[in-house]
């Protein structure tokens, strides 16, 4: 076989798989965002359902972005610490902690940010800036 026919025959059982499939229209049903989705369309047509994922991801990565700083600022601290007056483990140690401060002005940037564009577009009906916290009998992030 040449490569004209390889192709030829590729292309043959692609379009066969392909067009031999059937379609499949299923709920479904995710224990996580309690709820299915897919089935309310006012919800998805208005940005809600994107909106309200976002901002579940959006403080995932802040609660972890802030985990980093605390740990940066303790490593940097500990470091400091244990450097017993050795200049070049003290500049580490303060590049460290400077990296931790850099980090907190991204993460106070980034919150600032996405209020000032929730209060833009959604009003204050949509207020990100008003952060659940997790308790005793909340199911919600």
């Amino acid at each position: 076989m040449n490569l004209k026919q390889k192709l030829a025959t590729i292309a043959t059982s692609a379009a066969m798989l392909l067009g031999s499939t059937a379609q499949a229209f299923a709920q479904l049903t995710n224990p996580v965002v309690e709820g299915s989705l897919g089935n309310n369309d006012a919800a998805a047509s208005s940005g809600s359902t994107f909106a309200n994922y976002f901002v579940s991801l959006w403080k995932a990565i802040m609660a972890i972005g802030a985990i980093v700083v605390i740990i940066f600022f303790i490593w940097g601290a500990v470091e400091w610490i244990a450097s017993g007056g050795d200049k070049g483990k003290i500049e580490s140690a303060r590049n460290r902690i400077t990296q931790a401060v850099i980090g907190l002005i991204i993460l106070v940037g980034s919150y600032v940010i996405i209020g000032f564009i929730s209060d833009l577009f959604f009003g204050g009906s949509f207020n990100i800036l008003q952060p659940e916290l997790p308790g005793v009998g909340k199911s919600k992030f």
